[in-house]
Parts: structure tokens; sequence; C-alpha cells
């Protein structure tokens, strides 16, 4: 069970999660043409603010930042930011010199965090100003190739010194391997609900948060959903 000591990095996450006694961080799983972008930033910006005292953070990607642009983005960022711990999901990866520009700008914007991939080498070379998340395991059936380096991606998250790392809601065994050889770090895991996993099934396992996006974004009462879930983390952290 994930009952975090509240000195664990990063601060601004646990302590909004302490304040709101939640686990819970939403992907803004929204996109759509770039001709209705004003109209998809207005359905974030209503959504955000639904949820902002059900949810910690939320979660942007690629596919809504080239629907609503940075612009768009810079706008969430600007209304939320102050409030809710902002994580850039680009999946960086790249040499050391590359991933410091992008976490630089990413900085610049208003983002508290951002994610990377690790099998590159270099992360802990890399100069950062904003909290690094490293992807050690992906929720989806695919990504063998990641799960069959999982614990050398451990070591490597370990030596690079990032902040937490990433592993998937679906893969409870490897979340409570991380847990136990990387006890310090703070766990994000994707893939509730739509991917297979059920709420709060990787906080029993030894994950901090998880990160839900289509389960929320799609559903026909968004608070509803979200409520669902955070009531579920909470019986297993009052446990």
């Amino acid at each position: 069970m994930a009952q975090a000591p509240h000195n664990r990095a990063p601060e601004k996450l646990w302590r909004i999660s302490e304040d709101r006694r939640s686990r819970l961080i939403i992907a803004l799983d929204l996109y759509g043409s770039p001709d209705d972008k004003r109209l998809l930033l207005g359905r974030c910006l209503s959504l955000l603010d639904e949820l902002r005292d059900l949810i910690v953070g939320v979660k942007i990607g690629l596919p809504l930042s080239v629907s609503i642009g940075f612009d768009g983005v810079s706008e969430i960022i600007e209304r939320f930011g102050g409030e809710l711990y902002m994580i850039a999901d680009f999946k960086l990866s790249d040499i050391p010199e590359i991933i410091q520009v992008a976490l630089e700008g990413f900085g610049r914007m208003g983002f508290d965090a951002a994610i990377a991939h690790l099998f590159q080498g270099g992360i802990g070379e890399v100069k950062r100003a904003i909290d690094l998340f490293g992807v050690v395991a992906m929720s989806h059936p695919q990504a063998q190739l990641l799960q069959q380096s999982f614990h050398r991606l451990l070591r490597e998250a370990e030596a690079a010194e990032v902040e937490g790392v990433i592993i998937g809601a679906t893969r409870g065994d490897l979340i409570a391997e991380a847990r136990r050889v990387l006890p310090r770090k703070t766990i994000l895991s994707p893939g509730v609900i739509v991917q297979g996993a059920s709420p709060a099934h990787a906080l029993r396992m030894g994950g901090d948060f998880e990160i839900v996006g289509r389960a929320i974004t799609m559903a026909e009462n968004p608070i509803e959903a979200a409520r669902m879930i955070v009531e579920a983390e909470r019986d297993v952290l009052c446990a």
C-alpha cells in the first residue's frame, strides 16, 4: 500500500495530494481539428474547473498540444498551474542537450514536470529546472522491449536521480518490484479502467498516483467518474 511519507519528492505534487486527499492525475486526452481549437480549449478549461477539487495534477501530451497549439496549452497552465501539478508528456527521447533544451522550454511555459524515456541514456547529465519522470514500463501489451529491460531501466532511473518513474497500472507486479527497488521514488501509473486496470489497483501494489484519461474525459458524467476513482483510492489509503 502506498502510504507515502510527506517529504517525498516532488514536493508540490505531494502537498496538493495531502490537501485534497487525492492521488488522481487527469490526462487531458482530448484532441480534434485545429479549426476547432478554441472550442476544444474551452472544453479543457471547463473540465478542469469542474474537477479541480478532485484531482491533483494534469498531464498534457502531444495530441492535445497539436490540436490547441502551445498558446492554448499555456492558457491552461496559466489558469490552473498555481493549484495543480502540470506534467508535460512528450516522452522525450534524445541526446541530453536536446532534452535539456526541451525541459527549459517546458519550465518557461509553467510546467512542473516532464516525462522522458530512459533507454537512450544520458538523463543524468541533464541540468533540470523542473521535475522529471522516467518511463520504465508502459500499460499496453505490445511494450515487450521495455518490459524485458525493466530492471535495467530501474537502475537507470536511480542513477539519473529522476523524481519518479512511470509504470502502467496494468503491471501490478512491476509496480510492486519498483517500490521494492526504488522505495523513495514517486510512481505514476496510467492505464486505469480503459486499458484494464481497476481504480486504486496501482496504489494497492505500491504505486503513488494514478493517471486517468478517457475514463473521465469521455465519461457521460466526468465528475462522478473522477469521484468514484478518488473514493476507491481513499479506501485503499485508509485501509
